[in-house]
């Protein structure tokens, strides 16, 4: 082996003895146990530092770790670590200015979310401020419907009457009624028209008094629904 050979082997081992010697004086620095007495009094036995920020440092020590701010500990353990005033101030400045961002942001968000809720309230108030006003039209049709109806029975029920009346008196009239097509004259002789009106009078009467209690009960639910319409349009002020 050459001269050359044994030089390049001699560098090698020498390297990597450096490197060892590097990465273990690395790891006793990183694992350096201190005892640190803060500006309160509390001692840190067995402290190791875990991580250091401009402003402190987080330290594992005997009975568990906790960051502790350079303005907590004695000058002279400031300096043992590093401290320097400027680089701190600039980051605590830093941090505050981050955290009135965070809490202008969610101060924003809640605000968004507070006129969202506005918004989203006042287009559930106008649907079923709408859905109520259909409601009560609808029940004002009905009802009006429900008292032509009434109407009808009414003048049909007196109609019949009066030619029941007429047939009774033996007196010939001309009557329109719903079971017949078109006018018929009939005479108190015949029995049959005669049964067939009392038959409808009381079948009409019947029926006139069920459409009448149809245009109450309308009443009464018209009544209802206009209440609670105009409950929803004073709580929608």
């Amino acid at each position: 082996m050459n001269h050359t050979a044994h030089f390049a082997i001699l560098a090698a081992v020498l390297f990597a003895g450096t490197a060892v010697f590097a990465a273990d004086t690395s790891t006793k620095t990183k694992e350096e146990k201190h005892t640190v007495t803060l500006r309160s009094g509390k001692v840190l036995e067995d402290a190791v530092i875990l991580d250091k920020k401009p402003n402190g440092i987080t330290l594992g020590y005997k009975d568990g770790a906790a960051f502790i701010p350079f303005s907590d500990m004695p000058t002279d353990i400031q300096k043992r670590f590093g401290y320097d005033p400027v680089k701190s101030a600039r980051y605590e400045k830093k941090i505050d200015d981050q955290k009135k961002a965070n809490k202008k942001a969610q101060e924003e968000q809640k605000a968004r979310e507070k006129q969202q809720k506005l918004e989203q309230d006042k287009r559930n108030k106008d649907r079923r401020i709408s859905q109520q006003q259909q409601k009560v039209r609808k029940l004002e049709l009905e009802l009006e419907e429900a008292k032509k109806k009434l109407e009808n029975a009414e003048n049909t029920v007196t109609e019949d009457r009066g030619a029941l009346v007429s047939t009774l008196n033996n007196s010939r009239v001309g009557v329109d009624t719903p079971w017949g097509v078109g006018r018929i004259r009939t005479s108190s002789n015949n029995s049959a028209v005669r049964n067939k009106l009392m038959k409808e009078v009381d079948t009409m009467s019947v029926k006139r008094d069920n459409l009448a209690q149809d245009v109450i009960d309308l009443q009464l639910k018209l009544e209802a629904a206009q209440k609670t319409l105009n409950t929803l349009l004073e709580n929608s002020k």
